[in-house]
């Protein structure tokens, strides 16, 4: 089994992908250790994405390399536990394709992890170019989350990349379809005792439009009621 799964999560991204693809993977390579590239191009069925057929593309041609391209039955919460599910690793790394977060994060976070002991860590955005919409509605909902769950030490919930040792991967049972995903994984650890670190990190502009709408406040409120009631079956 490898080492470190790095799993990047590619949804509509398209060829874009492969700028956070192609240097991830000659890094791995480059580390000196076991490792596997996890690539999920999961897809909307009737849509013209292109992003499967990219992907399982780049995975022909590359060793260690391999995908996930299913039809979608959820969202990003739901394509993050497919590549969980799929990877082989003791280290699970999770990053979006789209160049927000610099590809050089999954090493610095694997080390890191290794380094610290942490069973699990997350990114902090520090530096945020992604503009006013997306960090005001990440400030009220970090805000309501600290509340509802006293999350003292722990900032910036959605920060990516994710990271997981494979022992704490396996008692979380995650269940999230949506955007709670990074939620319950934060709140998961707490529950089982996981010790959680935080690596700073520079989140950038995207290529490709926002996924996060108005709607995934209430999303977003909805979940973390029915978590905090005890009454979370999934989303």
């Amino acid at each position: 089994m490898p080492e470190l799964s790095a799993v990047v999560l590619c949804y509509r991204a398209g060829r874009n992908s492969l700028k956070a693809v192609e240097p991830l993977y000659e890094q791995l390579r480059s580390a000196g250790l076991t490792f596997e590239l996890v690539l999920v191009g999961n897809y909307w069925p009737g849509t013209d994405d292109e992003t499967p057929a990219i992907v399982e593309g780049f995975c022909r041609q590359h060793e260690h390399a391999r995908c996930v391209t299913r039809p979608k039955e959820g969202g990003m919460g739901w394509d993050l536990r497919a590549g969980l599910e799929a990877a082989r690793g003791d280290y699970l790394i999770v990053i979006d394709g789209d160049t927000q977060n610099p590809v050089d994060d999954v090493l610095r976070m694997y080390r890191e992890m290794k380094a610290a002991g942490f069973d699990v860590m997350k990114g902090r955005r520090t530096n945020r170019l992604d503009g006013t919409y997306r960090r005001v509605i990440s400030l009220g909902y970090n805000v309501l989350f600290r509340i509802a769950f006293w999350t003292s030490g722990i900032w910036d919930i959605n920060g990516k990349p994710k990271g997981l040792r494979r022992s704490a991967y396996d008692q979380m049972q995650l269940q999230s379809n949506d955007w709670f995903i990074d939620a319950e994984i934060v709140l998961a650890a707490r529950r089982l005792r996981l010790s959680i670190g935080e690596i700073p990190v520079v989140f950038s502009a995207s290529e490709r439009a926002s996924f996060v709408r108005v709607a995934a406040i209430g999303e977003f409120l909805k979940n973390m009621t029915h978590y905090r009631l005890g009454k979370f079956r999934g989303s």
